[in-house]
């Protein structure tokens, strides 16, 4: 381990600089190293990992060893496709086409690095074979060995700590990171400095949803320094893409146990009354929907559902359960703790219930009147839910609670790079000497986050690329320097 201002003087410091040490910035680090270049890892915190260990560990991908050991029939083009036509094209195609394309060779790589997976993939949302390849320990068992990789790499210093607070840009190109007087020069820098959804204060600016959320959280908690991108990358004139995109989860104000998924007795209406969707869809499809019905829905329910709302009931009726997920929101005590604290409302009938949520009483009767109705036939006629999981909503009394889109999962808005992990600037120039990779990026991850380990999908292979990439251009220069050094030395006349 090291400070910043302990590297050796020189013309160049250090070949590359990596900021930020998540799953995006190890990969550099490691596919930096792996290229001859001699790396620095900056982390701000004083451990390695950053918000990556929060996370569920699925990573998305298609065309894998994995999927062919389980029989299944899937391909990158296949996957770029529904990518795509879910994002209705709003998304960067040629991001999206490197990104499924190097999926499966990244799969071997972080596998072969010591990555264990779960032998049964998951559907990672609404797609026709599962590509939700599951790591054994989630997102912490990934940077478990990014870290131990990391750390015993001889081309990989290490400075926990230090924060960078400034690009050193000469004639456009970037040279180098400082932080406070501590100056390194680089042959490149890669940034992979996360997210920003734990800092409020960005908002405003990059997240509107959030801000117009009273109810808006993080996972990972307030981070009031988070989102550094943005100021690093002032000075060249970067392009800022993906405004309020990212990955949000359906939830009520209860407690801050993340819950991606609802279980299918739920009836969810909208402000009018009616159900909207399948209530059972996954998150990634949840989002759009209520997004388009303002982001105030509801969840209505009977006294019998409430009273069998156990942890083992809950995971029986909900369509994917993921490893270490607390199901703390639906259980009849908490139920009961949230109806003590007024945030779900009681109603002796449902027309008392409607009244109270501030919703038009005829129209929530007729749509459970239906819903009963398709209950009792074991057929959602109008959302095609799994009747296996719906319960008439009948038995009084009755319960309903808000809905909002209020969980922050992650962040996609950032730079805009190329392919190649370049960062543009905002005439679609490549900045010389900068590039970036994972949740501090835009254009990757499109206005339809696609599900479970989209993220780590975009952090792990644009990581690599990124350190590749800087790799060949820091020691592309540094040979050339070394060329030109001994040619000088070659034409000097000998000492008589």
């Amino acid at each position: 381990m090291s400070d910043i201002g302990d590297q050796e003087p020189g013309p160049n410091d250090i070949d590359v600089v990596v900021v930020g040490s998540g799953m995006a910035g190890m990969a550099a680090a490691l596919e930096a190293a792996a290229a001859g270049a001699s790396v620095l890892l900056v982390e701000g915190a004083p451990i390695l990992g950053g918000s990556s260990r929060l996370s569920n560990g699925i990573m998305m991908a298609a065309g894998t060893s994995l999927q062919r050991a389980s029989g299944l029939e899937d391909s990158p083009d296949e996957l770029f496709q529904d990518y795509l036509l879910a994002n209705q094209w709003n998304v960067v195609p040629s991001l999206v086409r490197r990104l499924v394309d190097e999926l499966p060779d990244t799969f071997e790589w972080i596998q072969d690095l010591g990555v264990l997976f779960a032998p049964d993939l998951i559907p990672a949302g609404e797609e026709r074979v599962p590509r939700g390849h599951a790591v054994v320990g989630q997102g912490q068992g990934i940077v478990d060995v990014l870290s131990r990789h990391v750390t015993r790499n001889p081309n990989i210093d290490i400075a926990l700590g230090q924060r960078v607070d400034r690009l050193l840009v000469e004639d456009g190109t970037v040279v180098g990171v400082a932080s406070g007087d501590d100056v390194i020069r680089a042959g490149a820098v890669v940034l992979a400095t996360g997210g920003f959804g734990g800092n409020p204060e960005l908002w405003d600016r990059y997240l509107p949803l959030a801000a117009a959320n009273d109810a808006a959280w993080y996972i990972a908690g307030e981070v009031p320094d988070a989102g550094d991108i943005f100021k690093l990358v002032e000075p060249v004139n970067a392009y800022i893409d993906g405004v309020d995109r990212g990955g949000w989860v359906l939830c009520a104000d209860f407690n801050r146990d993340p819950q991606a998924y609802l279980p299918g007795w739920l009836v969810l209406v909208n402000r009018s009354g009616r159900r909207f969707m399948d209530e059972m869809a996954p998150y990634s499809v949840v989002d759009p929907i209520v997004r388009g019905q303002g982001n105030r829905v509801f969840a209505v329910f009977d006294h019998a559902a409430k009273t069998s709302a156990t942890a083992d009931s809950i995971k029986a009726a909900t369509k994917v359960n993921l490893e270490g997920v607390v199901r703390s929101h639906w259980l009849e005590e908490v139920l009961d703790e949230q109806i003590e604290a007024g945030k779900v409302k009681v109603g002796a009938t449902l027309e008392d219930l409607a009244e109270k949520l501030g919703i038009e009483p005829e129209n929530l009767t007729g749509t459970i009147e239906r819903y009963n109705d398709d209950t009792r036939r074991g057929h959602d006629s109008l959302f095609l839910k799994d009747g296996a999981h719906m319960v008439p909503v009948a038995q009084a009394p009755f319960y309903g609670c808000e809905l909002r889109l209020s969980l922050i999962a992650l962040t996609a808005c950032g730079p805009a790079i190329d392919p190649d992990a370049r960062v543009l600037d905002n005439g679609q120039a490549h900045v010389r000497g900068l590039f970036a990779a994972g949740e501090c990026t835009g254009g990757t991850i499109g206005s339809l986050y696609l599900g479970s380990g989209n993220s780590i999908a975009n952090c792990l292979v644009y990581g690599r690329i990124a350190g590749r990439n800087a790799a060949g251009l820091a020691r592309g220069a540094a040979d050339a320097t070394a060329a030109s050094t001994d040619s000088d030395a070659a034409q000097a006349p000998v000492p008589a």
